[in-house]
Formats: structure tokens, C-alpha cells, sequence
């Protein structure tokens, strides 16, 4: 296994600390944690083994969150949760979607049992996790991709899905799915954690579909990929256009459903390799885990209809739905640390694997990670 180094810098330390989506185009790999508001484009250095940052992206001057940081409030600032992203080349578009998911107190061995119940006790929204959107990468002289900077027309404005502090139409639309609603009833849904909703992955297809795989809820040990298909309103009055959800499944449901056999572990994240689409699986709740890849072989086929009796059930025994062998030599060096979390290819025969709360092994000061580089 190979490794190369991800440096963000101090004011990049959030993200370094909590990595959870990535995808390398041309000479950078554009990042974002699971803490903050922030997307991170890294830049090539030193032959490739390291990537060294280059600008920190406030994706509030880009997107209207529901709750923006305050010029105030520097300390405490709603995040998205990002957790899934991916590169929609046909049109340019980066796309990136938050969690989506209730969030329950974490109890922690140096608070006595009175503060450990008060925090378990505590189930709530965080108001910008609701979020869906992409925006517009242009090419610079030397063809490389960066952040458009002009506000431009119908297609290269940035857009995002209808939300606000509670919900989404996404989320809406999964409270609507009968499979879904005891996970997110508006009165008591289930956190994230628990195995309830819990977007993590996104993939985007040729034809503009949009993948956003489920780490829960993992139904009787069903993993559960959405296709979506969002359209663009026009909103002159807002920094980025609308998304909305078109009609593609079953009953009318604003979205498709696959089901995925991956021996009882949620999605974490998704990753195309040219037609099959590999999932990195783990466990719903914060179990210590090894990265576990599964490929989902002429996957491509399988997205860009209208019909709902396309879902289908994609299981290991069909010889569809493989385990990666990874050659990996991961070891865990402590507890609670290195859970795998991201994948992208880092070129065309390697993987690259990124972890949210690096080790001592993985995370070095003042604000740099190791990524594991795998051979396909």
C-alpha cells in the first residue's frame, strides 16, 4: 500500500481532521470534512506524493444555507456534514450533499454520568445538513480545473436542492417512502448513528442522474443507493439557482431505488472505475472497521431510466456484487481512529482512501493527513 500526503494548513485543520468526501481532477484533489463549511482544492507537489492547499472554499458566499455563519460567531459555525462528492465532467458541475441526518449527543469518558445521559438524551437537527448542490468548475489556460469566479449564465451558476433548517425535498420525499418513514418521522426520527437516514457517497451518471448512497437505515442488512434526478429553476433572486426532484420511481416517488447486498454494512461512499461503480461499506453506528470495497460490476446500465419496476435487488451471489481485494496491509493503531470514509480514484489503476478521525500515525501537525493509495 501506498500513501501520499494531504497538507490543508492551519486554517484547513477542520477538514484534515474529519475527511469525508474527496475526487482528484487534473493537477488537484477538491476536499471537505464533515465539521465546517469549507471545501478545500489541494494543489500537486513533489511528484505527485504530496498535495499541498491552495484555496479554502466558504461554500456560504456560493449557496444559501439555511443558517450562514455569522461575521460574529467565529467559533461556532452549523456545518454541512458534507459527505459525499463527485465530478459531473459532461457539464462541469462538482457535486456535493450533506448527511442529511438527525444528530444524537456524544457521551465521552472525561464528562461524569449526569453530563454523559444529558448529551445521549439530546436529539436534533443540524440546520445545514440538508443539503444537495454543485457548483460550476471552469478550465483555466492549462485545462485545469478551478472554481468559477464569474457569476455566468443558466449553466454555470451554482445550484442547490430546496431546503431549510428541518428538511429538504429529499427528505421529504424519503418521509413519503414507506420503507423510510418510521426512520424520519417529523415528530421522533431516529439520529444518523442509530442506523437512521444517513446520506454518505454521492456518484454522478452521464446522463445528469445523481447517486446518493444511504449508510442508513440498512434494512434486514439491504444497503440502499437513490438515484436522483434533479432539474434547475431559475432564481435571479438567490446565489444559486434551484434544484428540483423530477418523478422517476415507483408510485410516483422523486427518486429510484437499489438495493445492495453488502453483507450487512451501510454505503459510505461511492466511486466510479470507467463502468462499474465501487462502494466503500461500513458500519452504520462508529464501530472500528478496515476499509471494505465492494464492486458493483456494469453498474452504469443500470441508472437513467423512468420506469419503477427497474429497482432491483444486486446480490453477492449473482457474482454482480464483489469484494474488493485491496492488497491492504491497514492495521488499526488505536481505537476509534482511521475509519475509512472517502474514495476516489487517484488515476486509472489506483484508488485513493481517506479517513475521518486520523490517528497520531495518520495526522501530523499542523494540519496534515495520510491518504492510502490502493492498487485496483
Amino acid at each position: 500500500m501506498k500513501e501520499i500526503k494531504l497538507e490543508f494548513e492551519k486554517e484547513g485543520e477542520g477538514i484534515s481532521k474529519s475527511l469525508s468526501a474527496f475526487v482528484r481532477l487534473g493537477d488537484s484533489i477538491f476536499a471537505a470534512g464533515d465539521e465546517g463549511i469549507d471545501l478545500a482544492r489541494l494543489k500537486e507537489s513533489d511528484d505527485g506524493t504530496c498535495f499541498k492547499l491552495k484555496e479554502l472554499i466558504n461554500l456560504s458566499n456560493w449557496f444559501d444555507l439555511p443558517i450562514p455563519p455569522q461575521k460574529e460567531q467565529t467559533k461556532q459555525v452549523m456545518e454541512i456534514d458534507l459527505e459525499g462528492m463527485d465530478f459531473d465532467c459532461t457539464n462541469q458541475l462538482l457535486w456535493m450533499v450533506g448527511s442529511h441526518s438527525l444528530k444524537r449527543g456524544k457521551a465521552k469518558a472525561l464528562f461524569d454520568t449526569k453530563k454523559n445521559l444529558e448529551l445521549l438524551g439530546k436529539v436534533e437537527p443540524d440546520a445545514n445538513r440538508f443539503f444537495l448542490g454543485c457548483v460550476f468548475l471552469h478550465k483555466n489556460k492549462n485545462k485545469q480545473f478551478r472554481l468559477s469566479l464569474s457569476e455566468g449564465d443558466n449553466n454555470t451558476r451554482a445550484a442547490q436542492l430546496r431546503c431549510d433548517a428541518t428538511t429538504s425535498e429529499l427528505l421529504d420525499e424519503i418521509r413519503r417512502d414507506t420503507l423510510f418513514t418510521r426512520f424520519c418521522d417529523k415528530n421522533g426520527g431516529i439520529p444518523g448513528k442509530d442506523n437512521g437516514i444517513d446520506i454518505e457517497g454521492l456518484a454522478c451518471t452521464r446522463n445528469g442522474r445523481v447517486l446518493v448512497g444511504m449508510r442508513g437505515p440498512v434494512l434486514r442488512g439491504i444497503a440502499i443507493i437513490l438515484e436522483l434526478a434533479p432539474e434547475r429553476i431559475d432564481s435571479p433572486n438567490t446565489k444559486a439557482d434551484q434544484l428540483q426532484l423530477t418523478k422517476i420511481g415507483p408510485t410516483g416517488l422523486k427518486y429510484r431505488r437499489h438495493f445492495l447486498d453488502l453483507a450487512g454494512h451501510g454505503i459510505r461512499d461511492l466511486c466510479w472505475d470507467v463502468d462499474d461503480l465501487l462502494i466503500l461499506a461500513g458500519p452504520t453506528t462508529g464501530l472500528d472497521s478496515p476499509p471494505l470495497i465492494f464492486r458493483w460490476k456494469a453498474a452504469r446500465k443500470a441508472f437513467g431510466k423512468k420506469s419503477g419496476d427497474e429497482e432491483k435487488f444486486i446480490w453477492r451471489s449473482e457474482n454482480v456484487l464483489m469484494q474488493q481485494s485491496l492488497g491492504s496491509t491497514w492495521k488499526q493503531v488505536e481505537a476509534g481512529a482511521d475509519h475509512a470514509e472517502a474514495i476516489a480514484l487517484f488515476d486509472k489503476k489506483r484508488l485513493m482512501i481517506g479517513y475521518d478521525s486520523p490517528s497520531t500515525k495518520r495526522f501530523h501537525k499542523p494540519a496534515s493527513v495520510i491518504v492510502d493509495i490502493v492498487d485496483l
